[in-house]
């Protein structure tokens, strides 16, 4: 088991990168107390204090006068530790009043301390005066000294670096309205031509048969498979991995926290650890969280799955077909071999008809609808019906279930991916999404119409030619 490095409040670094110029320079932190023992104490406890690598200047004032002096002369100060009561009971309030107003210093961020936290109300103050805490000097422990000094100090590093950045883009802006005039009138003066050249790319892309948008659907797919496969599989492998080591780690720990053969000091090292860290709380739910991610992993690894239809070798290529021979044959084939009791499709042949198309994809398409039908019949093993007819040179093919059905304000959301209605944790909710798209690449049209309680009926209509 490696050591890890004790937690510390002296040294609070932020994950920004740094300039050379910010490592340089610490922060400058002005305390302002009337006390000389509150100074000594203050500055015994923050010198070792780190913020972002950086260690502290302390500037001391023993009273509003020579607070107002010092900062008159320095704009670099970043946090002021500031008394209310020094040489008047307001005096520290109305220092506060006079950096803000007067001097004008807004991204300082002042801390109020008072020994006397009765003799001013503490909402009266933050609502009257800008002032960013509020502080009893009893209250104020080394940690928690230590956060608000890392809460301060980091609060004006960004006020300062949106200042910059204010000040930088109202610099780019200077002279941007003119820039953007002209611009302006040299786009209305070429509007005709990026009309027309509009109108040609219209009619180019209108010229486009399906195949062609097809094989770009399934190039894009593969890729996309391709890059999401390769990661996804070193992460399973690596979870699989971390989880056995936190099982060999809970074990072993389980077994050092058990034994009695420990010494009463190792013995109490360890209950400590538990308690701080709480490890067997940790370890034992770290189950939970390691299913959760497989489920996470299983649910990527289905939706690439799902859209394998599209990158699968030649199965964007347009071709001529026999409709039930090359199609519908293939369809039960699946459907058998996916465990499905083909006994539940009623589904008769017709006459044998030619349609042009992407054999795989509406395959793909017409076996999607039929396992949805099929699944939701559910428990009730109902048999579902399977209807073609051609007309007008248009394929129509019903498919029939009588399962629960869909809501009607649930039935336009059935084509949104990965809306599913399936509880299950292998539907993502991409099938009839998939479906749609085919058919409509086809220039077909898939209907969906489904009354609560007596089923949905699937029409997809199809172009022979």
């Amino acid at each position: 088991m490696s050591q890890q490095q004790p937690l510390s409040f002296l040294n609070v670094s932020e994950p920004d990168e740094q300039s050379l110029d910010e490592c340089a320079s610490p922060w400058v932190v002005l305390i302002v107390d009337d006390e000389p023992e509150v100074h000594d104490v203050t500055k015994l406890v923050l010198t070792a204090y780190r913020f972002e690598l950086k260690p502290l200047e302390l500037l001391h004032a023993y009273s509003k006068k020579e607070a107002i002096d010092i900062l008159s002369n320095r704009d670099d100060v970043a946090l002021i530790l500031l008394d209310v009561i020094m040489e008047s009971e307001e005096a520290g309030l109305e220092c506060a009043q006079y950096i803000r107003e007067e001097l004008g210093y807004h991204n300082v961020r002042i801390v109020l301390r008072t020994g006397q936290p009765g003799s001013v109300p503490e909402h009266e103050v933050m609502l009257r005066y800008d002032i960013n805490d509020y502080k009893n000097k009893t209250d104020l422990t080394k940690s928690r000294l230590f956060t608000m000094l890392t809460s301060s100090l980091r609060s004006y590093r960004d006020l300062n670096r949106l200042e910059l950045l204010t000040d930088e883009l109202t610099k780019l802006n200077e002279g941007l309205e003119e820039k953007v005039k002209q611009r302006t009138h040299e786009l209305e003066s070429s509007n005709d031509a990026l009309r027309e050249a509009y109108n040609r790319i219209a009619e180019q892309q209108q010229a486009l048969i399906q195949s062609e948008k097809l094989a770009s659907v399934g190039q894009f797919a593969a890729g996309v498979a391709h890059e999401i496969n390769n990661p996804l599989a070193y992460l399973k492998s690596n979870l699989e991995f971390v989880q056995s080591s936190l099982v060999k780690l809970y074990r072993a720990w389980q077994f050092l926290a058990n034994n009695s053969q420990l010494s009463p000091e190792c013995a109490k090292s360890l209950s400590e650890l538990e308690k701080e860290y709480q490890l067997n709380w940790a370890l034992s739910e770290s189950d939970d969280v390691m299913a959760e991610m497989h489920s996470g992993l299983d649910r990527i690894q289905l939706i690439v799955k799902e859209l394998s239809v599209f990158f699968e070798s030649n199965q964007t290529q347009f071709q001529q077909v026999e409709f039930y021979s090359q199609i519908m044959d293939s369809v039960m084939i699946n459907l058998e071999l996916d465990g499905t009791n083909l006994s539940l499709i009623e589904f008769e042949k017709g006459e044998r008809f030619e349609l042009h198309c992407a054999p795989a994809l509406l395959e793909h398409s017409i076996y999607c609808l039929i396992k949805n039908a099929l699944e939701s019949t559910g428990r009730m093993r109902k048999s579902i019906k399977i209807n073609t007819k051609v007309e007008d040179q248009t394929l129509s093919i019903d498919i029939f279930d009588c399962g629960e059905g869909i809501a009607d304000k649930l039935v336009h959301r059935v084509f949104d991916p990965f809306y599913t209605t399936k509880a299950s944790e292998k539907h993502v909710g991409l099938g009839l999404t998939i479906a749609s798209n085919i058919i409509k690449s086809h220039g077909g049209e898939l209907l969906i119409k489904s009354t609560i309680g007596k089923g949905t009926r699937a029409t997809i209509n199809l172009p022979l030619i």
